[in-house]
């Protein structure tokens, strides 16, 4: 009897699973260039899996969208570059030109469940130049 309901029991968490978003990524690093900041991550596992939706969050720590990747299958490198980063508000103050953010994906199902990677954080290196022409372009958006 015990023998039967651990049986069902992996064999109901089994199924669960297999609705549930089943990814394994190998990686996740960001780099800034200067100019953008690089996101790249590599899954060795996926399943389930509909879109990764990449969002970033500044000095504030709250996240917020930033795009969205569809997922290709398993053994996928994927990358994106983040041209917005650098000039936009933390959501506190509305002021530009952070330099530290911190990203992470939302892993999506067809059904819109969702979990989330690990945390990646990466300081965004800009020119003193680019970065009053970045305050200046931010004035008339």
């Amino acid at each position: 009897m015990t023998r039967r309901l651990l049986t069902i029991a992996v064999l109901l968490v089994t199924t669960l699973a297999a609705y549930g978003v089943q990814v394994t990524i190998q990686y996740f690093n960001a780099k800034s260039n200067g100019n953008s900041i690089s996101l790249e991550w590599k899954s060795t596992s996926e399943s389930n899996l509909m879109q990764y939706e990449i969002e970033r969050a500044g000095e504030d720590n709250q996240f917020r969208y930033v795009a969205t990747v569809q997922a290709r299958g398993s053994n996928t490198v994927y990358s994106y570059r983040d041209d917005e980063a650098f000039g936009k508000g933390d959501g506190n103050d509305g002021s530009v030109a952070r330099n530290y953010f911190t990203y992470r994906l939302k892993m999506v199902t067809p059904d819109r469940s969702a979990s989330y990677s690990s945390t990646i954080g990466v300081t965004h290196n800009v020119s003193g130049i680019k970065r009053t022409w970045g305050m200046i372009k931010e004035m008339f958006r």
